[in-house]
């Protein structure tokens, strides 16, 4: 019959086999890695010689002054508004229905393509100077065509809806990145 075991020891490591234990594993990482850390010390190599590491040495020890400079210059270059605008444009892209994107991107693609046919410039008939634009009744016959109709009343409708939103009282400045739902409510609160 084996023996009880009454008392564990534990086997705390010296700090020289901490050390000797980590050496081993950088070796072996530095081996297994081989080519990649010659890679990466012939990138570094050509960075110094470029003068590259001089350079960012010099960045991170005047870190405070060159952010300085960086907010400066970004506030010359009127950076804010740009940046805002482009969230508005994403989110306004965002709402539009993807179908409904591509359909109207198809005939919008549609449209251009057509108009090479009314250029004057290629025009298969003789000099192009001699061609006059379409007359005011031919305009008129053209708008019996359901095709152009339906293109009107598009462009009606997004003109109508565009007036909607332009005789709108201005935002205020101050509430720019407020939730858009939040003043809503606000601004129909019953009395």
């Amino acid at each position: 019959m084996a023996r009880a075991i009454n008392r564990i020891e534990r086997h705390e490591p010296t700090e020289a086999e901490i050390q000797a234990e980590s050496l081993t594993q950088i070796i072996k990482a530095l081996s297994e890695n081989k080519e990649a850390i010659l890679k990466t010390l012939d990138i570094i190599k050509e960075l110094d010689n470029a003068g590259m590491l001089d350079i960012a040495g010099a960045l991170l020890k005047n870190r405070t002054e060159v952010g300085v400079h960086g907010v400066n210059l970004i506030n010359s270059l009127n950076i804010p508004p740009l940046i805002r605008n482009a969230f508005t444009l994403s989110q306004m892209v965002g709402k539009i229905d993807p179908l409904e994107m591509d359909r109207l991107l198809n005939a919008l693609g549609s449209g251009l393509s057509h108009l090479g046919e009314m250029d004057p410039a290629n025009s298969k008939h003789g000099d192009s100077r001699d061609q006059e634009p379409p007359g005011m009744l031919h305009l008129l016959k053209t708008m019996r065509d359901p095709d152009v109709r339906t293109t009107m009343a598009f462009g009606l409708q997004f003109l109508k809806s565009m007036g909607g939103e332009l005789n709108k009282p201005k935002p205020d400045p101050s509430d720019s990145f407020a939730d858009p739902q939040r003043k809503e409510s606000e601004t129909h609160k019953e009395v």
